[in-house]
């Protein structure tokens, strides 16, 4: 028989179960059941963790996001406070000819 013949042979016993008959792999067959089982469990372990830490690093994104938000937000009621202080200062010590600026500033062009 030749290589090619040998192999279309060993393949179609293969499917049809002889292969199986001959070795005594049917008795064995609840044990490669729980094997398959074993490693369905793993592989979708994994892809659940996998999932997992891909959430936790797109939420860590967004906490970073809003974090930065938050102190720039922080720092303009900063500078809000200071502004109103200053001005409560001012007309207490009756200077009034001081204001906030009414235009936006302008650039000068030397040339």
């Amino acid at each position: 028989m030749s290589g090619k013949g040998k192999a279309l042979s060993w393949f179609t016993g293969l499917l049809g179960g002889e292969y199986i008959a001959k070795k005594g792999v049917d008795r064995q067959i609840l044990f490669i059941f729980f094997c398959f089982i074993l490693v369905s469990l793993y592989l979708m372990w994994g892809l659940w963790v996998e999932d997992r830490m891909a959430l936790i690093n797109k939420n860590d994104k967004i906490i970073e996001e809003l974090q930065i938000e938050f102190h720039e937000k922080d720092l303009q009621l900063t500078g809000l406070d200071q502004r109103t202080r200053i001005e409560k200062m001012l007309l207490q010590g009756g200077n009034t000819s001081l204001h906030a600026p009414e235009d936006p500033p302008q650039r000068i062009v030397i040339e």
